[in-house]
């Protein structure tokens, strides 16, 4: 279904005018941690025992009170109880987990995630687990509040439990949810099929998916993207010990393995999904382990990280070391955003690991800065983000609607880190938020194509795993000095699709799904 609107028909201007200026591109970031509000530290009562504790932790990202200002939700160790800071929309949050049900405590939380499970319109939260802690679920109840569904649910019984992603694979309307393990025995479960109730299924071998004991997969960071433009998600999975895997939906509940040689990373880790290079489909960024001397002390590879190129028909070649993004030293989380609004999506991600080689125990994150033609510059230190702490999990995204994205990092036993964007609202912006038909109230896995001066760039709305972290749902397209984008085509997974035309820059968008009232 194709409906061409004027643009005041369907959009809903959330805030507009918010920064963009238009023409400038000298951004820096700065440091905000402490004005904003974030004390706490992330830790455990004993020195860790085991690297399944110094890999774990986290944050979500998600607007989970409906009030137009994305919050955080971090996962502490066993130091402390988990925290929900509710973004006050001053620049500042403040931590309301106790009022909220979600003050966690003694548990070892990995991979928290808000999507809207049942369907209802309000961020639902999971949250995976370490060893002895299990994964739980909480239903929002829309009032500030949530509660533990995770026995009645079925998520339980799943040990290691490091990221997760929501997608609807099956296309029945609801989000189904991918998690990851990493060196647990047995078969756990992987993928669970929504059953439109509050209830989840294991499906992991009746989809097609293999057993991913330890001799076959180490998985770490889980997305749902349609990699082959047939409107079905697939599942791009990365994961350590040169097992990140490639899946394809066959459209009839089941996935084929089609990873090749390309996907060729020693230790994948972190991942980013995006179209980097503006050619209408979506590449892989996976983070690795890059050393420098060639030489692995220890059971890992040497070689860093990926970028797989997407070639059209969801088969990848590697772009890496034509694009300069190899060397990322011991990389964690990462993330596609477009830091300056020139249009093109840069790529960050944290690093650092505490034991083995001691080279990588103050890797400094990493900020990849396109130059619009598929090559990136590395300038993390010059524009600010003077980072060595233990990085897992980071959230990119607007957290002052400024009209440009801010970095928050989740370390791991150490405090975190809040970065501010200043400046790269020099250019002008478009954010656009989907308001999609119950049960998939984000509207996971419907596309935005923003064109301008016959260029287009396109984003897949997607509540995955950056690593043990998540984006909120919501795209912010960078428009260098442009005032007015010529056009925006949505379509939906149900194949409903709306034409946006002569929409003016610099706004906080809200469209909904065409069907609804």
């Amino acid at each position: 279904m194709l409906i061409a609107v004027a643009f005041s028909a369907l959009i809903l201007v959330a805030a507009c005018n918010s920064g963009g200026g238009g023409g400038g591109n000298s951004f820096k970031f700065t440091d905000v941690t402490a004005q904003s509000g974030f004390n706490y530290t992330h830790g455990f009562k004993r020195p860790p025992s085991s690297e399944s504790l110094i890999i774990s932790g986290g944050v979500a990202a998600g607007d989970y009170d409906g009030d137009g200002w994305v919050d955080l939700y971090v996962v502490r160790g066993n130091i402390g109880p988990n925290l929900l800071f509710r973004n006050m929309g001053d620049g500042t949050f403040q931590e309301v987990g106790g009022t909220a049900g979600l003050d966690i405590d003694n548990s070892r939380g990995s991979g928290p995630t808000f999507a809207d499970y049942d369907g209802d319109g309000w961020l639902d939260l999971f949250i995976g687990g370490i060893g002895r802690t299990d994964p739980s679920l909480f239903r929002n109840l829309g009032d500030g509040t949530f509660e533990d569904v995770t026995l009645a649910s079925g998520l339980i019984d799943e040990t290691n439990t490091y990221s997760a992603a929501f997608g609807d694979y099956d296309l029945d309307g609801d989000l189904d949810l991918f998690i990851t393990h990493w060196l647990v025995l047995g078969t756990p479960k992987y993928l669970l099929r929504n059953n439109g109730d509050g209830t989840f299924t294991d499906v992991t071998s009746e989809a097609g998916l293999p057993p991913f004991t330890v001799a076959t997969i180490n998985s770490f960071t889980p997305n749902f993207a349609d990699i082959n433009n047939d409107g079905w998600p697939d599942l791009l999975i990365a994961a350590d010990f040169g097992k990140s895997r490639v899946f394809i939906n066959q459209q009839d509940g089941t996935f084929t393995d089609a990873t090749t040689p390309v996907i060729s990373d020693e230790n994948g880790m972190g991942a980013s999904v995006g179209d980097y290079d503006n050619d209408g489909d979506l590449d892989w960024f996976v983070t690795s382990i890059f050393d420098d001397d060639g030489v692995a002390e220890g059971n890992w590879g040497v070689t860093g990280n990926r970028l797989y190129r997407n070639t059209g028909d969801g088969t990848f070649e590697d772009a890496t070391d034509e694009a300069g993004v190899r060397n990322g030293y011991w990389g964690w989380a990462s993330c596609f955003a477009d830091f300056n609004n020139d249009g093109f999506l840069d790529i960050f991600h944290v690093n650092g690991f505490p034991q083995e080689d001691p080279d990588f125990v103050n890797d400094p994150s990493v900020l990849f800065i396109s130059n619009g033609d598929g090559t990136f510059t590395e300038m993390a230190k010059e524009l600010g983000l003077d980072d060595t702490g233990q990085g897992r999990g980071v959230v990119c995204f607007d957290y002052d609607r400024d009209g440009d994205i801010d970095i928050f990092i989740a370390n791991n036993q150490q405090p975190p880190r809040l970065y501010r964007n200043d400046g790269g609202n020099s250019n002008n912006f478009l954010n656009i938020k989907l308001i999609g038909l119950p049960p998939n109230t984000e509207s996971i896995g419907a596309r935005i194509f923003l064109t301008l001066a016959g260029e287009t760039q396109m984003r897949e709305l997607r509540a995955g795993s950056n690593f043990e972290s998540q984006n909120p749902v919501e795209v912010n397209f960078g428009l260098g000095s442009a005032t007015l984008v010529e056009m925006i085509s949505i379509k939906w997974l149900d194949g409903a699709t709306i034409v946006l035309g002569d929409v003016a820059a610099n706004q906080f968008l809200e469209i909904p799904h065409p069907n609804l009232p």
